[in-house]
């Protein structure tokens, strides 16, 4: 045979060897259609085994065998299924411990570049990792924080929440960092609530970070928050809340937004506002002081005293300022008949149902 002849032949050869390489890969794809009906008969098979803990074991056993597979979303919630009888007794240690053992199963893009994973395969991964993975790691968020470890329920609920942001991932990390009290990171995911769903829905939320902004001592926040909450529910109380207790906070919110008015000196706009806070707090010494202190820079003498003897005969903290406001008016206004106030006073009592 001629060397040329000889050069030829390994060519053949070489050909035919690619083409039977080719032919092999096609049929061991690990997304074919071939081997997903195998890996679903294998599955099924193992299933049926009644023994759970022998169930878990073949599953895991699988999971090596296959790291990937169509099957992989199945295999993660079939596993699952066998840690319930764990979380059922409360044994979070076991619970935990097969949990994080089949995560650590879970293929990443690191172990696929590793295995030389073909183009086109490790996509089909990439896009089945993402739920499977966040089942585990979703599990894991729930036996860690019945396990009472938040700082580990906080990680896993990350995790998961990077895998698939939703809704739902940002409203458990919003509870956690609250449990834990770490407020920066509950102010974070509550800002993202608030973005995703809508305020009649979201309003626990947003008083909650109210009282946070109001404790990290930033005002302006927590007024632009409750101001949100207040214009979702102008004449109703939000479900779930005491009406006494809503009260109180829109009493607060129109003082605030009127004793922003007052320092800009817009009197009348002061005045719609604290007697808009009146309505939902009758008993608002803070609001009839300043309605006094309003009609009074407003040159309104007499419409000073009736706010002035409100706010003095409801003996709180604003109380011997508005006396002395109202003794000083009084005096002016009525110089003849110093024993008048005392009727002001006592028809103060009578409008504010004080005995």
């Amino acid at each position: 045979m001629t060397r040329a002849l000889r050069i030829i032949g390994v060519m053949v050869i070489m050909v035919a060897l690619r083409a039977t390489f080719a032919g092999a890969q096609e049929k061991i794809s690990p997304i074919s259609d071939y081997q997903y009906k195998k890996d679903y008969a294998q599955v099924e098979g193992i299933i049926k085994e009644a023994d759970l803990q022998k169930r878990a074991d073949l599953l895991v056993a699988f999971q090596k065998e296959h790291p990937i597979s169509k099957m992989l979303d199945y295999v993660a919630l079939q596993y699952l299924e066998c840690v319930k009888p764990y979380l059922q007794k409360k044994d979070w240690a076991k619970a935990i411990s097969m949990e994080e053992a089949f995560l650590a199963l879970m293929p990443t893009e690191k172990t696929m570049q590793a295995a030389a994973i073909p183009v086109g395969v490790d996509e089909y991964t990439k896009k089945q990792l993402i739920p499977s993975q966040k089942v585990i790691y979703q599990a894991l968020v729930g036996a860690y924080f019945q396990s009472n470890n938040l700082p580990k329920a906080a990680e896993m609920a990350e995790k998961a929440y990077a895998a698939a942001p939703d809704k739902q991932g940002v409203a458990t990390l919003a509870d956690i960092y609250l449990r834990m009290q770490n407020y920066d990171k509950y102010l974070v995911y509550g800002e993202k609530i608030l973005a995703e769903f809508p305020m009649d829905q979201s309003y626990g939320i947003a008083l909650q970070m109210v009282q946070v902004y109001s404790q990290k001592q930033n005002a302006a926040k927590a007024m632009e928050i409750l101001s949100k909450v207040v214009e979702a529910f102008p004449d109703k109380t939000p479900p779930g809340m005491k009406e006494e207790a809503w009260n109180v906070l829109r009493a607060n919110y129109w003082n605030q937004k009127a004793a922003e008015a007052y320092k800009q000196k817009d009197y009348p706009k002061a005045i719609e506002l604290f007697t808009h806070a009146t309505k939902f707090a009758p008993q608002n010494d803070e609001a009839y002081y300043y309605l006094g202190m309003c009609k009074w820079s407003s040159k309104d003498m007499d419409g000073a005293i009736e706010p002035f003897a409100k706010a003095a005969v409801l003996g709180k903290s604003f109380a011997k300022r508005a006396q002395d406001h109202l003794d000083e008016l009084w005096k002016a206004r009525h110089p003849d008949s110093p024993a008048g106030i005392e009727e002001v006073k006592a028809k103060a009592k009578a409008d504010l149902g004080i005995k």
